[in-house]
């Protein structure tokens, strides 16, 4: 379980980092399921429901390398009990209470050769809801270095006014460059096993790869049960699924209602994901030059 320190330091700054949070036989499993994706990736010609390839201007060719698995826990035995870890739901109680929901899981994987940039951004930009105990656990699969593209995060960011993530009306999953001081970041160096753990309205970002492995980052998105997503296109097709994402405690039918700034993430193409909802963005926040 977290200290009454870092869960202090988790509410002051938005997030906390724990280290050694898993044995390297279980990192190692990780990989391997991890490893799986990325041969079946090398066989593929585009995107499918699970993988998501890389086709960042860094990629000059050969196999096709994996971007992004989506919902690997839906998938792969392996990421399905890491969902579940007690010493993982453990922490998430101490964060957001007993009565635990599943949000959604991912892993993003990055290349050497400058791939996989994420622009600055909240998670509560994507997907608001009646309050915002949801968070993000972080698990390194890879070092997690300045050089390989690590979190970068603004502490205390959580607790400010939300900032806009549209440009010209349109939603592009990201905040404009000069809406915050980027002296203020933070970087989030884990080494594989270390996990940081973030809050949805914590605004961060991360860097493309320039070192010479790759960096694979498994995300576990985890809300409180009585937090209702705003959003039609966030709502699972029906109750039973609804009910079947409790973790831990017990389902609600109240919705706990937090006076939280909401900016509705509109207009949006409903099958885009953040890579290419990002694109839309004119100014990236790695970049001099447009996109």
């Amino acid at each position: 379980m977290l200290t009454p320190g870092q869960i202090d330091a988790y509410r002051t700054d938005g997030y906390v980092v724990v280290r050694s949070a898993l044995p390297e036989r279980t990192v190692v499993r990780l990989r391997e399921a991890a490893d799986g994706f990325a041969e079946q990736a090398r066989r593929l010609t585009g995107d499918t429901d699970v993988i998501e390839l890389d086709d960042s201007d860094a990629f000059s060719g050969g196999p096709a390398r994996v971007r992004r698995i989506k919902s690997p826990h839906l998938h792969h035995e392996t990421f399905s009990a890491m969902l579940v870890h007690p010493p993982f739901l453990d922490m998430v109680e101490g964060l957001i209470g007993a009565d635990i929901r599943w949000h959604h899981t991912k892993l993003n994987a990055k290349h050497p050769g400058g791939s996989g940039q994420v622009e600055w951004h909240a998670d509560w930009g994507y997907y608001p809801h009646t309050n915002d105990d949801l968070l993000e656990i972080s698990i390194a699969l890879d070092p997690s270095t300045e050089a390989s593209g690590c979190l970068k995060v603004i502490p205390g960011s959580h607790l400010e006014p939300l900032l806009d993530h549209t440009e010209n009306g349109r939603f592009v999953g990201a905040v404009p460059v000069g809406s915050f001081d980027p002296a203020a970041a933070v970087s989030i160096e884990l080494e594989p096993g270390d996990i940081s753990i973030h809050h949805v309205r914590l605004l961060h970002g991360s860097g493309p790869n320039h070192s010479r492995r790759q960096r694979r980052l498994l995300l576990q998105g985890y809300a409180a049960a009585d937090a209702w997503p705003l959003m039609a296109q966030h709502q699972p097709s029906g109750w039973p699924e609804w009910d079947e994402r409790i973790l831990r405690g017990r389902p609600s039918v109240d919705a706990r209602l937090a006076p939280c700034p909401v900016k509705v993430p509109l207009p949006v193409v409903p099958a885009m994901g953040l890579y290419q909802v990002q694109r839309q963005l004119s100014r990236s926040h790695f970049a001099e030059a447009p996109h």
